[in-house]
């Protein structure tokens, strides 16, 4: 296990004046079990062969047995530093644009990190804009129990604003909605996680309550939709007696409504 062995070893003593605002990547592989380092290091092995497989200039990288040794250990010290940790989801994206890419020679550490987070078009998602068309004409009362959505990250932000939404606001106001909805849901997509159930708005549905609070409710948060795709600040009591105003609804201290 020369590679974690030589990352132990060495420690962070090479950066003395770096604060370590979080552990280290030597303490992490320290903290690994032996079979783990073990896996570690078949894996980056295995990922070298790879490297030196795509770029027939590999030599002039690691032109000794103790520079390749070395520049191991860096990878893996980067891959730590990353969070690049799965194989199947990140490394091999990474090694798609290894091959994607013309280039003989070896790239480093930091461009090879990059290649191993994919875009939302190597996932096949549309543009945001296009995105937006698919939500707008899906999100029509006549059109939605036949939608058919192209991905689930645009259903889902699509969701996330609301189809009723998506109609009663302006284009303007649900296109900043929509584009801020659909990149939370493209990084989600992009880093593996599930993209769960949608955002909810915030509208009460207790049974005990009159319908007149409850569409008091829906034109609350309609209007605070309308301010923040305005870029206007949610925050506050006065943001809320502002949009009362704006409502017509006017409250009086001592009186029940």
């Amino acid at each position: 296990m020369a590679i974690t062995t030589n990352i132990v070893s060495a420690g962070a003593s090479g950066c003395p004046d770096v604060p370590q605002r979080k552990p280290s990547a030597e303490s992490a592989v320290a903290a690994l079990s032996p079979q783990a380092r073990l896996a570690v290091e078949g894996l980056i092995n295995r990922l070298f062969r790879e490297i030196r497989n795509a770029r027939p200039a590999w030599r002039q990288a690691w032109a000794t047995n103790e520079a390749l040794a070395s520049a191991k250990v860096t990878w893996l010290l980067a891959f730590i530093e990353a969070g690049i940790n799965d194989w199947d989801r990140q490394i091999e994206y990474g090694l798609k644009g290894l091959r994607a890419d013309p280039s003989d020679f070896v790239p480093s550490p930091g461009k090879f990190i990059g290649w191993c987070r994919p875009t939302a078009e190597s996932l096949g998602l549309q543009s945001p804009e296009r995105a937006y068309q698919e939500a707008c004409r899906n999100a029509h009362p006549s059109a939605r129990a036949s939608a058919v959505w192209s991905h689930p990250v645009t259903y889902h932000a699509a969701i996330d604003v609301g189809l009723d939404v998506l109609m009663q606001l302006s284009g303007v106001e649900t296109w900043k909605l929509f584009d801020r909805s659909y990149s939370v849901m493209v990084q989600r997509a992009v880093e593996g996680q599930e993209l769960g159930e949608a955002v909810a708005l915030g509208l009460g549905h207790d049974s005990q309550k009159t319908e007149a609070e409850r569409a008091e409710e829906y034109s609350l948060q309609h209007a605070l939709l309308v301010r923040e795709a305005q870029g206007i600040s949610l925050s506050g009591q006065p943001a809320r007696e502002a949009l009362l105003s704006r409502l017509g609804i006017r409250r009086m201290e001592g009186v029940n409504a």
